[in-house]
């Protein structure tokens, strides 16, 4: 719009000519007759070369042709390697395809794919351990065989094949008896079968008495149950439950 047309149009009360623009050419949308806005977007959200404000264009790469996690439409960042660390030749960043094998065929401990070391041109490397880690003896360098014992039988966990450690003791505490170090059983029993108060599983100590002090039958250690009676129903004043001694019960 030239100088002479900004001022020899006619705008409307809303400041629009007849061609839908204001005196700075935009629209009520506020883009210019080439769709663009004041600063420079169309109403996609791209600039005339394609890109948004953030530097994509519509199909996600930026000028360097990258998306926003930096890789590009053939899948490679920007040190040449794609998601998983891979190269376009196959290798990572440390020179390993995925199977963990150099250009030579060699891997990070110097065997081959058949398992020939590259300096003593056998089967196990300067330091005596084979391509899986082992020695001629089965053990690897932390001292465990394959099936991860070592040579006194016990595992990283302490534990021997059958699960117990060098105390005699599994995992939950027991030993092969059924005892913990304390020598009570999982139901807090020992061998006798007491508690750690002395009583068994009914609640009687070895006397024979409970921890109220009544044996089975429900007399206390002088004799007298728990309403103050003995076992022919006379309390220690020698009366019974109705008030009577032993010459009244006679007597009648």
């Amino acid at each position: 719009m030239g100088l002479f047309d900004k001022f020899s149009k006619t705008f409307d009360k809303f400041g629009y000519d007849l061609d839908g623009y204001d005196n700075k050419g935009y629209d009520k949308k506020g883009y210019n007759k080439n769709g663009y806005d004041n600063k420079g977007y169309d109403y996609k959200g791209y600039d005339k070369k394609g890109y948004n404000k953030d530097g994509y264009d519509k199909n996600g790469y930026d000028k360097k042709g990258y998306n926003k996690n930096r890789y590009n439409e053939e899948g490679y960042n920007e040190d040449g390697h794609d998601n998983k660390g891979y190269d376009n030749a196959g290798y990572n960043k440390n020179g390993y395809d995925n199977k963990g094998y150099d250009k030579e065929g060699r891997d990070n401990r110097g065997f081959s794919f058949d398992g020939i070391h590259i300096d003593t041109r056998i089967t196990f490397d300067n330091e005596g351990y084979n391509k899986k880690g082992y020695n001629k003896e089965g053990y690897n360098k932390n001292g465990f065989n394959k099936e991860g014992y070592n040579k006194e039988g016990y595992n990283k966990n302490g534990f021997n094949k059958e699960g117990y450690n060098k105390e005699g003791y599994n995992k939950n505490g027991y030993n092969k008896d059924g005892y913990n170090e304390e020598g009570f059983n999982e139901n807090g029993f020992d061998e006798n079968g007491f508690d750690e108060n002395g009583f068994d599983e009914n609640g009687f100590g070895l006397d024979g008495f409970d921890g109220n002090g009544h044996n089975k039958d429900g007399y206390d250690r002088l004799g007298y149950d728990h309403q103050g009676y003995n076992k022919e129903g006379y309390n220690e004043e020698g009366y019974n439950k109705f008030g009577k001694n032993k010459i009244e019960v006679k007597d009648d």
